[in-house]
C-alpha cells in the first residue's frame, strides 16, 4: 500500500488540527501516539454511524463493510484483520471512557482523549 502522506491526511478522519493539537500536549510520545490512534478509530467509527445508532459503537459487522467499500484496503485481507483488532481494542477503550464522561462514545471528542491523560 504505496500511499503517500497526502493522500492519507485526505482519507484520515484526523484533521491537521488535530494532529497539531495532540503534538502541542506536553505528553509522552507514546501517549501522543496512543491518543492519535483512539482518536483515528473513533473518528473511522463515526464514519461508519451511517444508522446514526446513538452514539454507539458500530458492531463488526458495519466494520466489515466499511472497510470493504473503501478501495484503499478492500481487498487487503491482512490489513483488514490488524485494524479489526485495533477497531477491537479502541472500542473497548471508548466504551470504558464514555462511562467516565457520562457520554455515548461516539460523543467523545478529541479533547476529552487527550484530558484522560492529562489529569
Amino acid at each position: 500500500m504505496g500511499h503517500s502522506v497526502f493522500e492519507t491526511l485526505e482519507t484520515s478522519p484526523l484533521t491537521l488540527e488535530d494532529l497539531k493539537l495532540i503534538e502541542l500536549t506536553n505528553l509522552s510520545i507514546l501517549e501522543k501516539h496512543h491518543i492519535r490512534m483512539l482518536a483515528h478509530c473513533l473518528g473511522c467509527f463515526k464514519s461508519m454511524n451511517s444508522q446514526k445508532t446513538e452514539g454507539s459503537i458500530p458492531d463488526k459487522e458495519i466494520w466489515m463493510k466499511w472497510c470493504l467499500s473503501r478501495p484503499d484496503m478492500g481487498n487487503d485481507d491482512e490489513f483488514i484483520h490488524v485494524l479489526f483488532e485495533q477497531f477491537s481494542g479502541a472500542a473497548f477503550q471508548l466504551e470504558q471512557l464514555s462511562d467516565v464522561f457520562k457520554v455515548p462514545p461516539l460523543e467523545l471528542t478529541l479533547k476529552d482523549l487527550i484530558a484522560v491523560y492529562q489529569k
